[in-house]
C-alpha cells in the first residue's frame, strides 16, 4: 500500500488537479482497508494514514512550489473540505489530516 500512495504522490504528478488526487487516493485507500478489515489492524490503518498524509502535503508542497516552513507550510485543512478529504484506511471515513 505504501508504494501505492507513493506512486499516486510523485513529483511527475503534480499536473494533475488536487481533487483528482485526493478521489485515486480515497479510492485506493478505501480498497485496501476493505480488503484488509478483517482482524485488528488499526496499528497498520494509522501508520498508512500518517504516511499519506505526508506524501500529500509533500506532493502540495511541490505542486505550488512553497517552502517547507517550522509548523508545516500546508496544513491539513488545506486538504480536507473544499478539495475534498482523503480517506481514513480504517473505517472508511473521512480524516481531518
Amino acid at each position: 500500500m505504501v508504494e501505492n500512495v507513493h506512486a499516486l504522490t510523485t513529483r511527475s504528478w503534480t499536473w494533475q488537479e488536487t481533487t483528482e488526487l485526493v478521489n485515486q487516493l480515497n479510492r485506493t485507500l478505501r480498497g485496501w482497508a476493505n480488503y484488509f478489515e478483517v482482524g485488528t489492524v488499526s496499528k497498520a490503518y494509522r501508520a498508512i494514514d500518517n504516511y499519506t498524509a505526508v506524501r500529500l502535503r509533500r506532493w502540495l508542497r511541490i505542486k505550488h512550489k512553497t517552502r517547507r516552513r517550522k509548523g508545516g507550510a500546508i496544513h491539513s485543512r488545506t486538504f480536507t473540505g473544499t478539495s475534498g478529504s482523503y480517506a481514513c484506511a480504517g473505517l472508511g471515513t473521512t480524516c481531518r489530516g
